[in-house]
């Protein structure tokens, strides 16, 4: 499986909307996360973005053809019943809460995977121990190749991607070394 953002290109020529469309269509599945779909102030209107996408999913899904019937996705908001306030439509829909943690994430994402695709995976604690030693090894790599440390965890998604599978290749080491 591969990780596909629609920041994975940064061409300003094309639109977004219709790389997203393109990804739905090419992934069989999905992640929501729901839970920055909030006004940053009161007064302020909150970002409609991520319930759409959402929404272009759930269509593309539910459309006549054979081929996205079987499309599979998780929806994530930050506590209990919360998206439903607003987006009532979802009621009858199982959506998880991670309360902000990354650690509930993982272990959501995780059990998602196991269950919907089959995948083989190790529990929550050793996928946020990779990761951890992932970002470490990626950092010491940027800043040998001439990046700050704030540079190095800036990626551009496609290049952070491009690094997560470099270092899979690389075995998975603890470091990163120049020799």
């Amino acid at each position: 499986m591969t990780p596909r953002l629609s920041s994975e290109r940064l061409e300003a020529g094309e639109s977004r909307l219709e790389k997203i469309i393109e990804l739905i269509g090419l992934c069989r599945y999905s992640v929501h996360d729901l839970s920055r779909a909030v006004a940053a102030k009161k007064g302020d209107l909150f970002r409609m973005n991520m319930p759409f996408e959402l929404g272009l999913d759930m269509g593309r899904r539910r459309a006549p053809d054979p081929e996205t019937n079987d499309k599979k996705f998780i929806i994530f908001e930050s506590n209990p019943y919360e998206i439903k306030k607003c987006l009532s439509d979802l009621g009858g829909v199982d959506v998880e809460f991670h309360r902000n943690n990354y650690q509930m994430v993982i272990r959501k994402l995780r059990d998602f995977l196991r269950v919907e695709a089959g995948c083989e995976l190790p529990g929550p604690s050793a996928i946020e121990g990779e990761y951890v030693t992932f970002q470490g090894w990626m950092t010491e790599k940027k800043i040998f190749e001439g990046h700050t440390e704030e540079e190095a965890v800036e990626l551009p998604t496609q290049e952070r991607l491009d690094e997560m599978i470099a270092w899979m290749e690389a075995g998975r080491p603890n470091s990163f070394n120049t020799v």
